[in-house]
């Protein structure tokens, strides 16, 4: 089946018809507005207004493409190599995780717990309060310098939209894989940040740390916490596209990465650092208790916006 006609009217007609059965109807909307913004600079209300407008061949084949790898339940994000995170644009590809809303919300605390610090001690200023995910605001700056390391940055989305809040904080992020690293870097060029990153396996050594003697005031990750018993509860588009370097873990040490990057941070965080992750809610009261066996003071599970926990956080 082609689609009727270079009209954008039939464009999108020929979106829902084909993926009626395999998308809701709110999914495929979603679908159609990234499409046209992305291949033909338009948003969602023009696309309505200009319905009798015609695209190029070349523009019809890339919706023609857009459609088949939808139907083969590839993610959008990929399809068009860009995701949003915390207001920002990122690339995406295969080597790196699809961000998501759940990690928008651990950065969210982040920002805002560091805010509450520094006016608690009277030392920076929130430029316009709490920060808005569409317009950036509320960076803050301080005459102390914070140093944050990002573990398993994947695409950078934590390490960037941490940088790009907190301006004058010192921003290092490390990933296993050196294709993810290649990335991150890309978008922290395109988002103008500067953030040192480093090639490093988390379960090595502490000691086989690149820059060995740096202490941080807060660690931060996302580290692959799905157990495999879990594969056949996960969608068909993460499991055929998604790296599973970063998402699964071995069913007999689900906490694998939370004990080596909490012993990590035993040993590289400042004298009340913190330390952040994102959680696996099957395994949370599991994690807690984990961190807390490990000398990890104050741990504290948080809910996300499902109200799943989903963050756990601690002081060194």
């Amino acid at each position: 089946m082609k689609i009727a006609s270079n009209r954008i009217a039939d464009v999108v007609g020929f979106f829902r018809e084909e993926l009626k059965s395999i998308y809701e109807s709110g999914e495929i909307e979603t679908f159609i507005a990234y499409c046209f913004e992305e291949y033909l600079g338009i948003k969602k209300a023009a696309v309505v207004l200009n319905a009798d407008a015609t695209v190029s061949e070349s523009e019809l084949l890339k919706f023609h493409f857009a459609i088949k790898d939808l139907k083969r339940h590839k993610p959008i994000q990929y399809i068009l190599g860009k995701a949003d995170f915390y207001g920002l644009k990122l690339n995406v590809n295969e080597h790196v995780l699809i961000p998501r809303p759940e990690t928008e919300e651990l950065v969210d605390l982040v920002i805002k717990e560091i805010g509450e610090w520094r006016r608690e001690k009277g030392e920076g200023r929130a430029e316009s309060g709490e920060r808005g995910r569409e317009n950036g605001k509320g960076r803050m700056e301080s005459r102390e310098r914070l140093s944050i390391l990002d573990i398993g940055t994947g695409s950078g989305c934590i390490a960037i939209s941490l940088k790009k809040n907190l301006s004058a904080a010192d921003v290092y992020a490390v990933d296993v894989s050196e294709r993810a690293l290649e990335m991150a870097k890309q978008n922290a060029l395109q988002n103008a940040v500067d953030i040192k990153f480093f090639n490093y396996d988390i379960l090595f050594s502490a000691s086989s740390f690149p820059v060995y003697d740096l202490e941080f005031d807060i660690i931060i990750s996302n580290p692959p916490y799905i157990s495999i018993s879990e594969k056949e509860q996960i969608e068909k588009n993460v499991i055929d596209y998604e790296p599973h370097l970063a998402l699964f873990v071995d069913d007999n040490e689900p906490l694998l990465f939370y004990k080596a990057i909490t012993n990590f941070a035993l040993n590289h965080l400042k004298k009340n650092g913190k330390i952040y992750f994102e959680i696996n809610q099957r395994f949370a009261v599991e994690t807690k208790q984990l961190l807390e066996y490990m000398g990890v003071k104050n741990v504290t599970l948080l809910k996300d916006l499902n109200d799943n926990y989903r963050i756990v956080k601690g002081t060194i």
